[in-house]
């Protein structure tokens, strides 16, 4: 797209008054909410800053009307129209390895400084136009978790210093790449070459990459997985050619929280439980429908037996 070069013309693009943003820029802790998000053992919180309705309809134009009108490469997959954790599994069907890895603390590491030198340096906008937008998608000086625009940012900040050389790297290796936001995928005969590529690659942009676990108790981040072992990409087992699918940890978590209906006393509860379920076994029916039938069959005798 054509460089934004002045605040007018941002404006006119985002149907929305110069002066209101630079109002709204000013004042921008006040257009949002934060909520605390728990962890599935209610023992860890994250914040999530979610933007209030005027703001988030002038980033939702922002991602819209900018952000989505910069040409990715084909290997982004995190936040674009079309594609989805399904399709970015679906490149690395059948490999003899996948290596998967991700950036530590990856939004609040985006900082504020950055989004400005990419809008100015590499998309040339101008100056005002830079600083102003860069105040409307930042928040405490780094990408808020939750706002529309900030997946979006993210992707074109990653494009030029990361996608494209390891694309070029990995088609001159013979090992398929992609990236879902963070999550960065390689898989191939030899695709532990490419890890150390990556993280210089991130390293340019200020961006750690994870090299081992946290804690003793917590996932490891960087995952080598041969073709003997499950392989996980975005949440999908890939060791198929047929095409991607539910882990069989996953799908007997359903199965023991259809299990544990039976000792749920209370209606709300039940209703509110069984409802989730219900919608879990949905997701499962796109990648595995058989296993999904039987859920099914295994959720509504539950009730019944209930009743």
């Amino acid at each position: 797209m054509q460089p934004i070069l002045s605040v007018r013309d941002l404006a006119s693009r985002l149907g929305t008054p110069a002066a209101r943003l630079r109002e709204i820029a000013d004042d921008i802790k006040s257009h949002y909410t934060t909520w605390p998000l728990w962890n599935k053992n209610k023992t860890k919180v994250r914040q999530l800053t979610v933007p209030r309705r005027e703001l988030k309809e002038i980033q939702r134009r922002i991602k819209n009307n900018i952000f989505e009108r910069i040409a990715l490469s084909e290997s982004v997959h995190g936040g674009i129209r079309g594609r989805s954790p399904r399709s970015n599994a679906t490149h690395h069907l059948s490999q003899p390895c996948v290596v998967s890895l991700d950036v530590r603390d990856f939004f609040p590491k985006v900082r504020h400084y950055m989004v400005y030198r990419m809008l100015r340096r590499e998309l040339g906008f101008g100056r005002d136009v830079a600083r102003l937008l860069t105040r409307l998608t930042t928040l405490n000086s780094q990408l808020p978790q939750g706002a529309p625009t900030s997946t979006a940012v993210a992707n074109v900040l990653l494009a030029l210093p990361v996608d494209g050389p390891i694309s070029v790297r990995a088609a001159h290796s013979g090992v398929r790449y992609t990236r879902f936001v963070d999550d960065v995928t390689v898989s191939g005969s030899d695709p532990r070459s490419l890890i150390n590529i990556v993280g210089r690659m991130l390293s340019t942009r200020r961006l750690p990459m994870h090299r081992e676990k946290v804690e003793a108790h917590s996932k490891p981040k960087l995952k080598i997985m041969p073709g003997s072992r499950p392989q996980e990409v975005t949440g999908l087992i890939v060791n198929s050619k047929i095409g991607p699918s539910i882990s069989r940890q996953r799908r007997d978590k359903i199965r023991a929280a259809i299990f544990s209906l039976r000792r749920t006393t209370d209606e709300a509860d039940l209703r509110a439980a069984a409802s989730s379920i219900r919608g879990r076994i949905v997701y499962v029916q796109q990648f595995n429908p058989g296993a999904a039938k039987r859920m099914q069959q295994y959720l509504e005798s539950t009730l019944a037996r209930r009743g």
